[in-house]
């Protein structure tokens, strides 16, 4: 019997956030790769995740220097677990707030890597509607997208374009049962 091929993508901001709220400190990135190799015998064969730059507190020297520094140490442990990060930047706006980019990056670099690699399942860590427009398109060329997110967090359109769900929360508790988390 052959074995899937699986391209991993988080989005790392939906993660942590959920990762905190189920009372994680962060993303469980390397147990979270070892339970979807062991689940069906897949062959992961890459993993992307996306790290949000946020905008330093002020434009100092120091600020800009700090923020720098916490990326590249996130990138670091990230890509040591075999992770391809994408460093998201976000850009402050006249109103005193910021935009993101995330999205939109995540979703060229997962497209484009599983045009190339031709996957048989995307595992997409989101609850974002926003990456429905992305399922749906690979979904036309014949990869299935199995989305894992909050079952209270999973968008409409998201949980109508994928193949199946995974519910994240069970995901967590199944982690810290096996002391993955």
């Amino acid at each position: 019997m052959n074995e899937l091929r699986k391209i991993l993508v988080v989005d790392g901001k939906n993660a942590e956030h959920a990762a905190r709220n189920a009372g994680l400190v962060r993303f469980p990135l390397e147990g979270f790769m070892k339970l979807m190799m062991a689940e069906g015998g897949a062959d992961v064969i890459e993993t992307l995740y996306t790290i949000q730059k946020r905008v330093p507190e002020d434009d100092s020297a120091e600020a800009v220097a700090t923020v720098s520094e916490q990326i590249d140490r996130k990138c670091y442990a990230l890509e040591m677990l075999g992770a391809k990060t994408i460093v998201c930047p976000s850009k402050r706006m006249a109103n005193s707030g910021f935009k993101q980019s995330d999205d939109q990056l995540l979703q060229i670099k997962t497209l484009s890597i599983c045009m190339r690699l031709k996957p048989d399942f995307l595992t997409l860590v989101s609850g974002d509607d926003d990456h429905a427009p992305l399922v749906w398109e690979l979904r036309e060329h014949g990869i299935r997208t199995e989305v894992v997110a909050a079952d209270d967090m999973l968008g409409s359109q998201l949980r109508r374009a994928c193949y199946s769900r995974i519910d994240l929360n069970q995901v967590f508790h199944k982690l810290q049962q096996e002391d993955l988390a």
